[in-house]
């Protein structure tokens, strides 16, 4: 059987990284989507740090992932290792917050303007994905 394929990753990636972190896989998809992130690709920030992979884990985060012995090479080109490492990072944000958007938000920037702007992008498509996966489909025969 072939693995179903969601922007360019193993959909078992991110159902993997959804079971292990406790984060909805439509939240981890909606945040593939703003992010927009490609494996093996590095984009460099204007605050002097860079985003790595598909979820975009920003290079700040490489200290601490190197105490568990995540390097750069490890999340930069393996798209299911940059996947578990991103929800790793979104799920200790939402952690520390009260308010669920505002940990979603934490995932991009704790700069207030930035982090609702960031939220209620990810919030507009996870409302869009449930309203199209709980639309009935016509089949045609």
């Amino acid at each position: 059987m072939l693995p179903m394929i969601l922007m360019d990753v193993p959909l078992q990636c991110i159902n993997n990284a959804a079971i292990t972190y406790h984060v909805p896989a439509k939240l981890i998809i909606s945040i593939l989507q703003i992010e927009r992130g490609q494996s093996g690709k590095i984009i460099k920030n204007k605050n002097g740090t860079y985003d790595i992979g598909i979820m975009s884990v920003n290079s700040l985060w490489l200290p601490e992932l190197k105490k568990h012995g995540v390097f750069e090479q490890d999340i930069l080109f393996n798209s299911c290792n940059n996947i578990m490492i991103g929800t790793w990072i979104l799920s200790k944000k939402i952690a520390r917050r009260d308010d669920l958007l505002v940990g979603i938000g934490d995932y991009n920037s704790h700069y207030p303007p930035f982090n609702q702007k960031y939220s209620s992008k990810v919030k507009m498509r996870y409302d869009n994905m449930t309203l199209l996966l709980n639309e009935p489909t016509k089949m045609i025969l």
